[in-house]
């Protein structure tokens, strides 16, 4: 193999790697993608895959600013983004069960782009993969806008489809959930998972 090849190909494979394993942003998809269809998770999609675009470009941009201040305030970073999860994870955990009489009801609303996007920036995962990427793979690319274009392009191509597949999944669970029972059961699993995929990313701050 082309040895100018192998850095490239191992940047491809932590990218896809990054994004299309469970965390908060996938379990959120796949929870919204089961409870509200695919339609309405569109902008919950569009909400983390554009809000860690923007935090991708800016670490970019300025990482060696970032990764000092994350350094010195990692303890307060650290609390700030368990507490918000665990919120997260007690709104998806405590979601009533859809009206399974009336699948037309526009019953609870899913997470707004505008909330997800705000979310990247005290999701645990979302800062490690940013800065494993930015601290990593600066080589590949030459200069400051060749950085941002780079880091946040690559994430955007492999991010979108992949976020787009875990709401297709949620919606495949969805026909199972055929009663509040089974329902609750779903949601209080995913509340859990969506903290469990998180720990080893809040211990390695």
């Amino acid at each position: 193999m082309d040895q100018g090849l192998t850095p490239l190909l191992g940047y491809a494979i932590f990218v896809v790697i990054s994004v299309i394993t469970p965390g908060p942003n996938n379990i959120m998809t796949l929870h919204s993608g089961a409870r509200y269809g695919i339609r309405r998770t569109v902008p919950l999609v569009l909400g983390i895959q554009f809000g860690f675009a923007v935090m991708m470009a800016i670490i970019a941009f300025s990482s060696s600013i970032v990764l000092n201040q994350v350094e010195e305030a990692g303890r307060v970073l650290q609390a700030v983004c368990f507490v918000y999860l665990l919120y997260l994870a007690w709104r998806i955990g405590t979601s009533p069960a859809p009206d399974l009489e009336n699948t037309n009801k526009e019953d609870g609303r899913p997470i707004k782009a505008f909330e997800a996007a705000l979310f990247q920036w005290v999701n645990p995962k979302a800062w490690a993969v940013a800065i494993a990427a930015v601290g990593t793979y600066s080589f590949l690319f030459s200069g400051t806008a060749e950085k941002v274009v780079g880091f946040t392009a690559s994430f955007l191509l492999v991010g979108l489809p992949s976020t787009f597949l875990w709401a297709s999944g949620g919606r495949l669970v969805a026909g199972i959930l055929t009663s509040p029972t089974r329902y609750r059961i779903f949601s209080v699993a995913a509340a859990v998972l969506m903290i469990a995929a998180v720990v080893p990313a809040l211990l390695s701050f």
